[in-house]
């Protein structure tokens, strides 16, 4: 078994990008006009029972995986931390690109992506430098 320290910076870099992410969202959940993919929303959609809600929560979620990927440290655990950044920042960049959003928010959502891609290849690259071969 391998030390997980071996995956301290890409563990660093997922882990600031899910609390500066969660210093977002868990903000919105007052007030859901604070997060930018939920500015244009009015009515029933911008309660936390409708759009806004679900919205909120799977940004939650994806912030909680990347955290415990980001503290529990195994390697896989960190992969899929990292692909939650990279999943939900990419989205969030293209639709905010396509559909008119702040460019502030698309541009940041893509420079988080970028960062969880490279945190993720990193894990994926020292893991396979690191293991050693199993003859049967």
């Amino acid at each position: 078994m391998f030390s997980n320290k071996q995956y301290l910076v890409p563990r660093i870099l997922i882990g600031l990008m899910a609390l500066a992410m969660a210093a977002a969202t868990i903000p919105a959940y007052v007030n859901p006009t604070m997060n930018p993919g939920l500015t244009t929303l009015t009515g029933d959609a911008l309660s936390l029972g409708e759009t806004a809600g679900a919205f909120l929560g799977r940004q939650l979620t994806l912030i909680i995986i990347a955290l415990i990927g980001a503290i529990v440290g195994q390697r896989h655990l960190v992969m899929i931390g990292g692909f939650a950044m990279m999943f939900m920042n990419g989205h969030d960049a293209l639709f905010m690109g396509l559909m008119g959003g702040p460019a502030i928010a698309a541009v940041a959502g893509l420079a988080f992506a970028i960062i969880a891609a490279i945190a993720i290849f990193l894990v994926w690259r020292k893991s396979e430098a690191v293991q050693p071969h199993r003859d049967r």
